[in-house]
């Protein structure tokens, strides 16, 4: 995982201003470091069945400004909030998300389903929040925590008609930044796929 995980860019930003990490764990930068960039990927999966024929769009997630970044966060004792200092995703992460629940559902064979830049007839919008997306290390041992809400949205009658909190945690599997986002990709494949299941019977 780690290789398909892991992108180098051409162009490498330099920290600037950032303090440096306690984290006993995910180790410390001392002075200003290029970031490596990091993807997510979508979880594999058997083909499953639906409920309905319904269109189902699948929309960009909301969130809070802290995972409105490429940045990746990390959540630290007395409710500390800061960003891994070596490392950023190759996009922001709500667009991140989007994609890669929509290639989790091409992957498990879900008829008629897309995003809004399709210009579907859409019957159902698939609306999602992400309530945590970061490493924990107020934990032991530190873990990855993905939490999305979820809301399906009848767009006929312009009502949510299901809606359930979906979470994963992951512990880190191994104390750099590499092995961070792997346990980050690992509890998002894990929300994915609890996403899929309860919209194929739901939507």
């Amino acid at each position: 995982m780690t290789h398909d995980l892991k992108l180098h860019t051409r162009r490498l930003f330099l920290l600037s201003g950032a303090a440096c990490l306690t984290l006993p764990v995910i180790g410390c930068a001392i002075t200003a470091a290029p970031r490596e960039t990091f993807d997510l990927t979508a979880a594999q999966t058997d083909r499953v069945r639906r409920a309905s024929s319904r269109t189902l769009v699948i929309t960009r997630p909301i969130s809070v400004q802290t995972y409105e970044t490429e940045r990746v966060v990390v959540r630290s004792a007395g409710g500390v909030l800061s960003y891994l200092p070596k490392a950023q995703w190759s996009d922001s992460l709500p667009v991140l998300i989007q994609t890669r629940l929509l290639e989790t559902f091409e992957n498990a064979a879900f008829k008629n389903v897309g995003r809004p830049s399709d210009q579907l007839s859409v019957d159902v919008t698939l609306a999602t929040e992400i309530r945590a997306f970061e490493i924990d290390t107020t934990s032991t041992p530190p873990q990855a925590s993905v939490k999305l809400s979820a809301k399906l949205v009848n767009e006929r009658r312009g009502s949510i008609f299901a809606s359930a909190v979906f979470s994963a945690t992951v512990p880190l599997q191994r104390t750099v930044d590499v092995g961070a986002i792997a346990s980050l990709d690992s509890a998002l494949h894990d929300v994915a796929l609890q996403i899929l299941s309860w919209s194929a019977k739901s939507a």
